[in-house]
């Protein structure tokens, strides 16, 4: 099963840059051929990035944190009709 997921996100991540237009080949940074554009003008860029990825990941991580390792126990809580639902939503 993990597999599957693991073959599907390399796809994925593979397939993002063998069809990155020509343009995109042709920048002189880090991320040439993943991003579409200029790229980044100065070291700022890189900086930004850096941290919208530490935020973003922080969220997800106190999100998830807050619904598996919350402090409400009592099985009538709104999280168990995600966690617990036969039909998962469908």
């Amino acid at each position: 099963m993990m597999r599957k997921y693991i073959f599907t996100i390399s796809v994925i991540l593979v397939s993002g840059t063998a069809f990155a237009c020509d343009a995109c080949k042709k920048q002189k940074s880090l991320f040439t051929g993943i991003s579409h554009g200029r790229g980044p003008e100065s070291n700022w860029d890189y900086l930004i990035v850096a941290l919208m990825i530490v935020v973003t990941l922080y969220v997800l991580f106190a999100a998830l944190k807050c619904m598996f390792k919350s402090s409400e126990n009592h099985r009538s809580h709104i999280k168990y009709t995600f966690i617990e639902s036969d039909d998962y939503g469908i």
